[in-house]
């Protein structure tokens, strides 16, 4: 496997995202079966999801804007900082016999406003610490590792823990995003992104003024709009199957609390390999026809969960699911990254992402209900419908040909943005 450029600092994000993305993965499984112990209410149980990625849709503007003002090294400290906290507060109130819904989705809240946080200075960030042609290259390694402590790994690490101790998971999650915050601080600085120093202090009026400037840089880009209308069905679907996964697998398919996690890593095994084939995937199949191809593909392994028909269907279905959902994930996150002026990365991902991970919120209460009411295979198929509808949807936007000249375009910006900046030092 070719190294990626970047040295030393890419390493220690990239072993920091390792730690933080276990936790994450542990909590996946742990969080679930803990409020299936609290109410089997599929409503209540998705209510989770909801609340984790509620923040995308309130706070991520404000966590874009600090990402670019300040140093991003910092603001992905004090993200983790903030998921330590929560799962400390969740083990001692486990310990204490005081678990209650509210609680819940209140650590569940503090952790979700972490993520966006972390998620807008480390995107950010990444581009400043490898090489241009590494950014592919280095999203792989960071997407792969993702699915393998968040989906592979984690699960069933949390699934086990909880099974021998309801408190283990979440005492596990709280040390690996403090190794998290130490891993941090061993890089430089974060603050090479910045074209010179900001004209106001940190004030509402200025975060206001540069989150505008964010949003309009998003708004005004059909290829950014389509893409986050992708994510954001891809990440509802997501929700509102994933997160009444755990009554799929206990009441339908019959799963013991135990191996829920096993099940949960399925998708991860497919999510892996997907990730490893990514670049010379994205070498050899032009982006429009990839994003395509692998939305219907999840949309079609999504209506297979559904169907319910063995542990082992199920899992095959889930791991075509995972497969698809890296490759795209990788090659879409890259194609963002070069598009978008490092200056406003991390105030445009953020209205990106409040868009794409905000519909968490929305496909968790949707899918919930749909399950409530009409039997919890309907949110898979009513899921994996509006997927594929959505994929021919953005065809006009999201096409070869659209896209290649979207690239075009923005090398020719960052050259002559590179020019002035010469001569401004000259």
């Amino acid at each position: 496997m070719k190294p990626v450029s970047g040295g030393r600092p890419f390493r220690k994000l990239w072993t920091a995202t390792a730690t933080s993305n276990l936790s994450d993965g542990v909590s996946l499984a742990a969080a679930p079966l803990l409020a299936a112990t609290v109410t089997r209410d599929p409503a209540l149980i998705a209510g989770i999801t909801v609340a984790q990625r509620a923040p995308w849709l309130v706070l991520a503007f404000i966590s874009g804007a600090l990402a670019d003002r300040l140093d991003r090294k910092r603001v992905a400290q004090a993200a983790n900082w903030i998921r330590v906290a929560g799962f400390a507060a969740l083990a001692t109130a486990v310990l204490g016999d005081a678990v209650s819904m509210p609680l819940l989705y209140a650590v569940f809240f503090a952790v979700g406003t972490a993520e966006t946080l972390y998620d807008s200075a480390s995107s950010a960030w990444l581009p400043t610490l490898v090489a241009p042609e590494d950014l592919g290259r280095a999203n792989g390694r960071l997407q792969t590792t993702f699915v393998v402590c968040n989906e592979f790994v984690g699960p069933p690490m949390g699934g086990f823990l909880f099974a021998s101790a309801a408190a283990a998971p979440f005492v596990l999650g709280a040390g690996g995003y403090l190794a998290a915050v130490g891993l941090l601080a061993l890089i430089p600085s974060a603050v090479r992104h910045r074209q010179e120093p900001p004209a106001e202090p940190l004030t509402v009026k200025s975060v206001a003024a540069d989150i505008a400037v964010g949003a309009r840089w998003y708004w005004t880009s059909p290829t950014l709009r389509s893409l986050s209308v992708v994510a954001a069905m891809g990440n509802a679907v997501s929700a509102a199957t994933y997160g009444i996964l755990v009554l799929l697998a206990t009441d339908v398919l019959g799963v013991t609390a135990s191996w829920y996690g096993v099940l949960l890593a399925a998708g991860a095994v497919g999510a892996v390999i997907g990730g490893l084939v990514a670049d010379k995937v994205g070498a050899r199949v032009p982006i429009g026809t990839l994003i395509l191809v692998t939305n219907l593909l999840s949309a079609g392994s999504t209506i297979g969960m559904g169907l319910a028909i063995s542990p082992a269907a199920t899992v095959a279905f889930m791991a075509l699911d995972g497969f698809a959902v890296l490759i795209q994930t990788i090659q879409v996150v890259t194609l963002r990254q070069q598009i978008v002026p490092n200056e406003l990365m991390g105030r445009v991902t953020a209205a990106y992402r409040s868009v794409a991970v905000g519909a968490f919120t929305v496909g968790g209460i949707v899918g919930g209900l749909v399950a409530k009411f009409f039997g919890i295979p309907a949110a898979f198929y009513v899921g994996g419908t509006a997927m594929a509808l959505t994929a021919l949807a953005v065809l006009p936007v999201l096409n070869n040909r659209r896209l290649a000249q979207v690239r075009k375009e923005a090398t020719a910006r960052e050259e002559a943005s590179e020019g002035r900046r010469a001569d401004a030092s000259a």
